[in-house]
């Protein structure tokens, strides 16, 4: 579960999570089991987004739509900076990651969605297209 720290008590600590439910935790699981804290002494996150595009585009267009998605929006930091990754040849696409930085994790679901909307404009107004899986089918007749 991802949330927020509601209370704390000798057996028990209550979390609230992000969709607003109550989640009662026993303080055993935290002393048994690894838990990620966002936010202990520094609230900057990474999130990581994976993009596949046509192999007809250019590699250098791709990352440059990808970092103007990032630096657009407000909830992206610029330091340190957005990145891009060519992350390989896939079976439909270029495959690329784009790297970004944020100060509010709780918000990484919203902040993920914004910029893939943002990618989705930008690609198709730059007339990068996104892939499908394509697959070929050849039937043979079974007889002789």
């Amino acid at each position: 579960y991802m949330g927020t720290v509601d209370r704390i008590g000798a057996r028990s600590t209550n979390i609230k999570t992000l969709d607003q439910v109550s989640i009662i935790v026993p303080n055993s699981y935290f002393l048994e089991n690894q838990v990620i804290n966002w936010s202990h002494e520094n609230p900057l996150s990474r999130i990581a987004l994976p993009v596949g595009v046509a192999y007809s585009a250019q590699p250098e267009e791709v990352r440059q739509v990808l970092l103007k998605a990032a630096a657009t929006h407000p909830a992206v930091v610029q330091v340190p900076s957005p990145q891009v990754f060519f992350k390989g040849f896939g079976d439909s696409s270029l495959d690329f990651e784009l790297l970004v930085w944020i100060v509010e994790p709780n918000r990484q679901p919203l902040i993920k969605s914004d910029l893939y909307f943002s990618l989705f404009t930008l690609l198709k107004e730059a007339g990068i297209e996104i892939p499908f899986p394509q697959r070929d089918l050849h039937l043979r007749s079974g007889l002789p």
